[in-house]
């Protein structure tokens, strides 16, 4: 019998990746119940979308709470395993590296060394980083996956791989994750970054697993009912005042207060998902013993200046491999400010590709479910290389007193308003094809969601 390898991507894609069941969200309430009418009211009044009805806030509404499905959550995990293999895989490459680097203290000049050396840019350029480009879309036609969610993990997947390669390359690793073979593979098989001391990865304890899955819990509540507003209002409290592509884009837009509140709520939002896929990720790596750095560390309402934010607040998972994987190695040949622009122009580029993995029409006919939606591409770079001016104006001008004074004399959560809004204008360049899209409806899956009874 013919070995039909259509089928069995197939075969994975429903069983592992649950594509035909994320497709679309299809859960019913487990539970039922009514608001008080004086809440029904005050929706009323809120509510743009009119989903309320005067009849309704007389009392004859009923609400009901949809569970989260623990099949969006078991499709994630297989995520990570797919990016574990690359991973694995590339990450041995340092260690001819490492023996290149050797031979070179010991000023062992010969053609042995240069080809040891030149081993790990030939493989990492040529195979793997090429590899972690274009295997997605290959990945999500063979496998079925529609849930953009889920292609969105698939993508951000290859993109550690990515960048992580870039890292072992030019010998950037953190520290003591080269000391040995074991460490390397524990280092390479983590979506997070892993601990390590001199004696090897840090370990936790069940005490920390305990921890984690009440934070997890509690975050995935959090997630739901938020999300569970921003449905209300098709996640923007306000009409959208321009159009999805780069032409489209009008500075003063930004500006106004309708559209500060649609990208603060927004970025909340952001904030809240990746917080909770972060304590996901930190439960996981407990379980296995292992401890992780954070992934967020509440950025929105704790930062004290632009670098603050994006350096030691904002995704740290992210940071740290465009830290290792981009501003090192650009940073030993150039300035401070160009290797911060490099940095920021790189997750533009990636961020534009991550676009591109996401809204991949689902066949090859081009047809996409349950609607195609084409990315207005260049406007996330533009967000970036926004970001990457700010920082350059901090490095110029930070110290200068009157920001000294802020920080020394304002509360804390003020100074952190400050200084994201100085983004918050444009934040809708980065946000705009997530909203405009089905992308947080296909993420509903996976939280506890209150939700109107027809």
């Amino acid at each position: 019998e013919s070995f039909d390898g259509e089928f069995i991507g197939k075969w994975i894609g429903r069983n592992f990746f649950f594509s035909d069941l994320l497709e679309s969200d299809t859960r019913s309430p487990c539970m039922t119940f009514s608001m008080p009418e004086s809440l029904l009211r005050l929706l009323r009044f809120l509510e743009r979308t009119t989903t309320i009805t005067d009849d309704d806030a007389d009392g004859g509404i009923q609400f009901g709470l949809l569970a989260p499905q623990l099949q969006f959550w078991l499709a994630l995990g297989s995520t990570l395993v797919w990016g574990l293999l690359f991973n694995i895989v590339y990450n041995l490459i340092v260690l001819p590296r490492k023996r290149g680097n050797k031979n070179r203290t010991n000023k062992q000049n010969n053609n042995a060394e240069s080809s040891l050396l030149m081993t790990p840019y030939l493989v990492g350029f040529g195979i793997i980083m090429p590899l972690c480009a274009i295997s997605p879309y290959y990945a999500l036609r063979y496998f079925g996956i529609r849930n953009k969610i889920i292609k969105f993990f698939m993508g951000i997947a290859q993109l550690t791989s990515f960048f992580r390669c870039s890292e072992a390359m030019f010998g950037f690793l953190p520290a003591h994750v080269d000391d040995s073979l074991k460490n390397l593979i524990i280092y390479a098989a983590s979506p997070v970054e892993v601990k390590f001391n001199s004696n090897g990865p840090l370990k936790s304890t069940w005490t920390h697993a305990k921890d984690f899955l009440v934070n997890l819990i509690t975050w995935i509540s959090v997630l739901g009912m938020y999300s569970s507003i921003l449905l209300v209002y098709d996640y923007q409290p306000f009409p959208k005042a321009e159009g999805p592509a780069l032409q489209d884009i009008k500075l003063g837009t930004g500006f106004s207060p309708q559209q500060l509140i649609n990208n603060l709520s927004c970025v909340i939002l952001l904030q809240v998902y990746l917080t909770t896929f972060g304590a996901g990720l930190k439960f996981i790596a407990s379980i296995c013993g292992f401890q992780v750095i954070p992934i967020m560390l509440n950025p929105i309402f704790e930062s004290s200046s632009p670098s603050d934010f994006w350096g030691r607040r904002w995704n740290l998972v992210v940071h740290g491999i465009l830290k290792r994987g981009v501003y090192k190695p650009v940073r030993t040949k150039f300035s401070r400010s160009s290797a911060s622009l490099a940095t920021f122009l790189a997750s533009g580029i990636f961020h534009e590709w991550l676009l591109s993995v996401v809204f991949y029409p689902d066949s090859e006919d081009g047809t996409c479910s349950p609607i195609c939606y084409t990315p207005g591409y260049g406007r996330t770079s533009l967000f970036f290389v926004w970001n990457a001016i700010l920082i350059g104006f901090e490095y110029a001008v930070g110290g200068a007193a009157i920001f000294q004074l802020f920080r020394k004399h304002l509360p804390l959560t003020v100074v952190s308003l400050m200084v994201t809004s100085t983004a918050l204008p444009v934040a809708h360049w980065f946000t705009n094809d997530y909203v405009r899209s089905d992308y947080f409806n296909d993420a509903q899956a996976g939280f506890p969601f209150i939700v109107k009874v027809e």
